[in-house]
């Protein structure tokens, strides 16, 4: 079983390293479709392979309940809403998702932690069923991670917008959801219209809006299912926000000055800013497949971007290349903390090492990338 274990693992680490071009080719500046076909990942998952996890309760789901009125005339926004019946008689209105699928299902565990190490990014995934048919799926909304998405079975239509400028009183990566009408002419013409059929994969970067349908012309009766693979920056604390918090600091202690036990450059005001100077921050950083070299000059050039991503929030804290070299010291120890316990998580479900349910085991690994998160927390110096 373990050969056969580490031969599927060696196929999505192959499938997965051949997309990394592309991908690196759009990394927060576009999206891209970056898979054509790929045949391990047509049939991946099914209808037939979700619905006796939900329907017995075994495998937490949702679906997406609409509000604002006419969704394919004017746009609109979905809150999260649980399930009000089996699986079969909730999707033909309403598509439903289960987050966090690969703590349930061994077979998308194996795709996630393939993810964390070739793309050397914390990763988890979500699974999507659409009923054909659906004019709307989903509304135009934002998401806080840069998403991965693999349709495995059916077909789906993905619109994807470029980001409006930040506005007052509402998070630009939350746009869409909880009551926020994100609507159609806020947004202009798509960057990308596109249809995906088995095993064709989408980058859609973090923020940019997008929308989904399941209504074609020529009716099918095959449900869309897809994955996401949620590629997880922001609520890691590996941003250039995190960096210039953590650079500050550090460029403070180097130079003998107070350390003040704040969430420094964290609580900047980000209203009215266009979306190119938000995301000069919020950008994840370039770890995993996108690092770059390193040593002195690399450290000169670091310096001086960290500079100018800060100045588009209008600060001007003083930092120095001593200090960025600390701050990136602490985070790269920290993504290589939160890689091996998502690595630890997945081997989990795979070979079943806690003995515990697949909802115990959830809840159990949270728990341990939360205390690495206190510990950030304190090495910033905002908690002892």
């Amino acid at each position: 079983a373990t050969a056969v274990l580490t031969q599927r693992l060696a196929e999505w680490r192959r499938v997965f390293s051949q997309a990394a071009g592309p991908l690196s080719a759009s990394w927060q500046r576009t999206p891209t479709v970056f898979m054509h076909g790929e045949a391990l990942v047509k049939g991946r998952l099914t209808l037939a392979d979700v619905a006796p996890l939900v329907d017995s309760g075994q495998m937490p789901a949702g679906c997406a309940a609409l509000s604002g009125g006419s969704y394919a005339s004017r746009g609109g926004s979905w809150t999260s809403a649980p399930l009000k019946g089996p699986l079969a008689e909730v999707l033909p209105a309403a598509t439903v998702y289960a987050n966090n699928a690969g703590m349930y299902m061994p077979a998308l565990a194996e795709l996630c932690i393939a993810g964390v190490e070739t793309f050397g990014w914390p990763i988890t995934c979500n699974a999507y069923l659409s009923a054909p048919g659906l004019q709307v799926s989903v509304p135009p909304h934002t998401d806080r991670q840069d998403v991965l998405v693999l349709q495995t079975t059916g077909r789906k239509r993905w619109k994807v917008y470029a980001p409006p400028a930040v506005e007052k009183g509402l998070d630009p990566l939350r746009r869409g959801k909880d009551g926020d009408e994100f609507l159609w002419d806020v947004l202009g013409d798509p960057l990308l219209d596109v249809t995906l059929m088995p095993g064709d994969g989408l980058y859609v970067p973090l923020g940019f809006p997008h929308a989904t349908t399941t209504a074609f012309e020529d009716a099918s009766p095959e449900p869309s299912v897809h994955v996401t693979l949620n590629v997880d920056s922001l609520i890691w604390g590996l941003s250039y926000r995190l960096l210039w918090a953590a650079a500050v600091r550090q460029s403070r202690l180097a130079a003998g000055r107070e350390d003040r036990a704040e969430e420094a450059g964290t609580a900047m005001n980000a209203d009215g800013l266009g979306w190119q100077q938000y995301a000069s921050l919020q950008a994840p950083l370039n770890f995993g497949f996108m690092e770059t070299s390193s040593g002195d000059d690399a450290l000169g050039e670091m310096t001086g971007d960290l500079r100018r991503r800060a100045e588009a929030w209008g600060a001007h804290d003083e930092i120095s290349e001593e200090g960025v070299r600390a701050a990136m010291g602490m985070l790269r120890r920290h993504k290589d903390e939160l890689l091996q316990l998502h690595r630890q998580m997945y081997m989990d479900v795979l070979l079943d090492l806690t003995d515990l349910s697949p909802m115990e085991k959830e809840m159990g690994h949270w728990q341990l990338l939360q205390e690495q998160m206190a510990k950030l927390r304190c090495d910033m110096g905002w908690e002892e």
